[in-house]
């Protein structure tokens, strides 16, 4: 027997005053009703009611397991307010991946945010350019550019970031600043990994799109060794807006053929599954939204600032 279920039939036959008013409160039928009164007598072994024509009453052991079943009820709707509560607090364990120089320079400033304002939400920070299966490595979310692969999950596009040429002044001081697409192969270009560009490089300029020959310099396995290259005056390089505009405000780096763009870099978050996601998930999200929102050369789509991810 449902023996919370027969008190609260209980309780609203003594409150509604009849077994026609309790099964209105609790939208079950009236046998319905004097079935769980006659299970709970039956459990107690005495008589709770006493029914007539103009209602019920309580007995002196009805006044009792009232009394009591109240406190009860009390009890259990507390229960679920807290439980409910703890459902909508951010606590928790949260994973989350990004690229290597992603996790750097924007997400370290996340997790510290996050520290302060929601100390119950550990973060743990995959710093990782490979792209992981989330489900097998149980990640909950994942900042991925440019391209999301091909494992498994739910993706979402959030905006697009800007890309820039940049070099030192002295670099281009002792070879020469490009005047022209063409000119770039007079530069050694700083590579990033083998997958980086090798020959040549997408360059817009209104309508026209071409293909930029580039020489390359060296190769970096990391984007510190890129730093490390830039400012030993060794090439030049192409980065996100948001990793060096600070320096090419402060001049110590220079846009290399400022007319001329670079194609942005779609960002996208992507989850294991398309569901609902936890509390503790949007809150990172909130923060990370919020951080990128703020960041120069990144642009969010609206749906990304109003927080729209679950379906």
């Amino acid at each position: 027997m449902d023996t919370l279920g027969a008190l609260e039939s209980f309780v609203s036959a003594v409150q509604s005053g009849s077994l026609s008013g309790a099964a209105r409160l609790r939208s079950m039928s009236q046998p319905a009703i004097s079935q769980h009164i006659t299970a709970l007598e039956s459990q107690f072994d005495t008589r709770l009611l006493i029914r007539g024509r103009s209602g019920v009453s309580m007995t002196q052991p009805g006044e009792v397991v009232y009394k009591y079943a109240l406190l009860l009820l009390e009890t259990q709707e507390n229960l679920n307010t807290a439980l409910e509560t703890l459902a909508d607090e951010a606590a928790g364990k949260v994973v989350v991946t990004a690229n290597i120089a992603f996790s750097h320079y924007v997400m370290g400033q996340v997790i510290t945010e996050l520290a302060e304002q929601s100390p119950d939400l550990k973060v743990t920070l995959r710093a990782d350019d490979r792209i992981m299966d989330l489900a097998d490595e149980n990640i909950d979310v994942a900042l991925r550019t440019g391209s999301v692969g091909n494992s498994s999950g739910f993706v979402r596009k959030i905006g697009t970031m800007s890309i820039v040429h940049v070099a030192t002044p002295k670099y281009l001081d002792a070879i020469g600043r490009p005047q022209t697409p063409d000119e770039l192969i007079n530069l050694d270009y700083i590579q990033y990994k083998s997958t980086d560009d090798q020959i040549a490089t997408i360059l817009l300029h209104g309508k026209e799109t071409i293909q930029a020959p580039i020489k390359v310099g060296l190769t970096a396995q990391v984007p510190y060794l890129v730093f490390q290259a830039l400012h030993g005056h060794l090439g030049y390089a192409k980065l996100p807006e948001f990793l060096v505009a600070d320096a090419v405000k402060s001049g110590q780096l220079e846009v290399v053929l400022p007319d001329w763009e670079i194609p942005g870099k779609d960002l996208f978050v992507v989850f294991p599954s398309g569901g609902n996601h936890p509390p503790r998930v949007i809150t990172l999200l909130h923060a990370l939204m919020k951080r990128l929102d703020a960041t120069k050369g990144v642009s969010l789509v609206a749906s990304a600032k109003h927080m729209h991810f679950n379906p």
